[in-house]
């Protein structure tokens, strides 16, 4: 039998900062710093790492209901969720005595012994959520199991029940959640406007429904319906709905398994694109979750057929033994640990490439760099001009200028132009990869980036076009309509004020759908959806990503500059030399020809000196 006594155990590294008194016999009483944690104290420590906000909550109580075998999941919310959550199902339900130990802090009907973690399949596992959420809420339960003539209503405060009573309740569970964090202000004051909570719910319940197509999701916020799915066996049905018919028809499906993996989904074709990650959506085994191995492998397949900053729209589900993959990796389950990573990212590799119809190259073994070499039929591609007989500088003699002196051997760069100078008059050459427009002017070469130039054009007439009542625009005959995600159509309504100052005629058309009657009269026609869908999601992923809420300094001006960029020409776009010289021409006009309005630079100019110097000629 070992006995340890406590009070003489002291490291040779430690020196206690109390020693002590004397008692009346001369012994030390020992004055502990460590405790138990209370309870109460504990669970929040606990809902702090689930629940972030009241999407956490949804989440949560969502998943559960998925586990318990429901087919209908309806959730309403209040302010945002702030106020009130309510998640109702008709899953396999609770008794009396499963109710209250749903609220014991890892009490979970999923696993029995730590062998089970290799094997789960379910959502949740851990028994953390509900008495997470209950000891930062108001917590009712309302549930009835299948057979049972009564059901169990639980009432919960600060994780304390105060109310057991049997009640009439259909068959499954229903959970309100009433006043989050109440009692934890702290945490209370993070949570962003009722509008931005409410779309992080929509977020989560769109994953579910992705992820459990065949399972029906209703949300009501503040007595709106928001999302209805009516859950089908058909899992495009459910991206038509959330994100259109128009991205649903453009989506390739995915098809593709070996013995104890497989993946399956929809990915989109090369030609439709997104500036952001927003619409690409990863599962495994049905939970959906953030893994670089997964998002590096799409980038992979689509690394030849898609411009860099660019990417799919894609809806992935990775199949695969259990005992493969680490669920337990987050509180929130959203990350995942493949045992063999490189098998997973090659099954996906190889998926999504058959879907696009190109089996083609083994996958790198390592990571691609970028050439530093010219591809010579790259540069056959280019468009290469004629000499312009109009050209002011056709009868002038090109020699450079007179160098004084010259440094032999000195690096020498290109340089950029002083933003105060007004555009030179230039001459263009060739159009480089269809991406760079090469000019020659008074001075030397000029290489001008074509989507930056129209996207400096394009700001100065949208800020005129601010200017004017009412603002230029072009009528679409026939209107178009255009079905967005809920938190894009969120985010329209509430720019539509200012889009309409720049020329946008746009009026809500039903749930997350629009009628777009006119668009500026500067967007290339027939390319007004396709416009209007970029600009929502820069404007929705600027928000996400830390934007300050509500109104702030510069947003009219950042709308401005963003509706330019995703109206201008893109790179890769073929140019006709009047169409070149046209934009050269509005080049010059503009307020600043030499950078764009996010500040890069339009134009970088190479001097006949410079390139004296190069060829070692001075």
């Amino acid at each position: 039998m070992w006995v340890v006594r406590v009070a003489r155990f002291r490291p040779w590294h430690s020196r206690p900062c109390d020693e002590g008194k004397s008692d009346n016999h001369g012994s030390m009483a020992l004055q502990s710093r460590i405790r138990i944690l209370d309870e109460g104290v504990a669970n929040q420590i606990a809902a702090g790492e689930v629940v972030e906000r009241p999407a956490s909550v949804v989440k949560e109580l969502a998943e559960n209901a998925v586990d318990a075998g429901a087919t209908r999941v309806r959730v309403d919310v209040a302010e945002g969720g702030k106020q009130l959550i309510r998640v109702a199902d008709n899953g396999c339900g609770m008794s009396a005595q499963e109710a209250v130990l749903s609220l014991q802090r890892h009490a979970t009907s999923k696993i029995t012994r730590a062998e089970d973690l290799s094997a789960v399949r379910t959502l949740g596992f851990r028994g953390e959520a509900l008495p997470s959420i209950a000891s930062v809420a108001r917590l009712t339960v309302l549930t009835r199991a299948r057979g049972d003539l009564e059901g169990t209503r639980l009432e919960v405060e600060a994780g304390e029940i105060h109310t057991l009573e049997a009640a009439a309740a259909p068959e499954g569970t229903s959970i309100t959640v009433a006043d989050l964090f109440y009692n934890t202000p702290a945490r209370l004051k993070f949570l962003k406007t009722n509008r931005t909570e409410l779309g992080q719910i929509c977020d989560v319940l769109s994953r579910l429904a992705l992820s459990h197509p065949g399972v029906a999701v209703c949300l009501v916020s503040d007595g709106d319906e928001i999302l209805n799915l009516p859950g089908t066996a058909d899992p495009l049905n459910t991206v038509a709905e959330l994100y259109g018919r128009d991205v649903a028809r453009d989506l390739l499906p995915i098809t593709w398994s070996r013995e104890g993996l497989a993946v399956e989904g929809y990915t989109s074709r090369p030609s439709i694109t997104r500036p952001t990650r927003s619409g690409q959506h990863t599962f495994v085994n049905g939970r959906w979750v953030r893994n670089r191995t997964l998002t590096h492998a799409i980038d992979e397949a689509y690394r030849s057929t898609m411009p860099p900053g660019r990417h799919p729209f894609a809806v992935l589900h990775v199949q695969i033994d259990p005992g493969l993959v680490d669920v337990n990796v987050h509180p929130a389950k959203s990350e995942v640990r493949f045992v063999r990573e490189w098998e997973v990212h090659r099954a996906v590799f190889e998926a999504v490439r058959h879907a696009l119809g190109q089996p083609g190259p083994a996958i790198p073994t390592e990571p691609l760099a970028i050439k530093q070499t010219l591809d010579p039929e790259a540069l056959q591609r280019g468009a290469w001009l004629p000499p312009d007989p109009t050209d002011p500088f056709a009868d002038e003699v090109r020699t450079p200028l007179r160098v004084q002196s010259a440094v032999s051997g000195a690096a020498t760069q290109p340089t950029i132009p002083d933003l105060q100078a007004p555009l030179p008059a230039l001459r263009p050459i060739a159009q480089l990869w269809n991406s760079y427009i090469v000019a020659e002017g008074a001075l030397g070469l000029a290489l001008i980036d074509q989507h930056l130039a129209h996207e400096r054009i394009l700001f100065d007439r949208f800020q005129a076009a601010r200017a004017e009542s009412p603002a230029p625009a072009q009528l679409l005959a026939p209107p178009a309509t255009v079905t967005l995600q809920h938190r894009d159509a969120v985010a329209l309504e509430e720019f539509l004020p200012e889009l309409r100052r720049i020329g946008w005629d746009l009026e809500p058309f039903g749930k997350d759908a629009f009628v777009i009657r006119a668009a500026p009269s500067f967007i290339a026609g027939g390319s007004e959806v396709a416009v209007l869908r970029r600009l929502l999601d820069e404007l929705v992923e600027h928000r996400s990503s830390g934007g300050r809420e509500g109104a702030r300094t510069g947003e009219p001006d950042r709308l401005v500059a963003t509706s330019a960029c995703k109206a201008a020409v893109k790179k890769g776009a073929r140019l006709a030399l009047d169409e070149i010289r046209q934009l050269l021409e509005d080049l010059g006009r503009s307020s600043n020809p030499h950078t764009c309005p996010h500040g890069c630079p339009i134009m970088v100019e190479i001097t006949y000196q410079e390139l004296l110097r190069r060829f070692k000629r001075i």
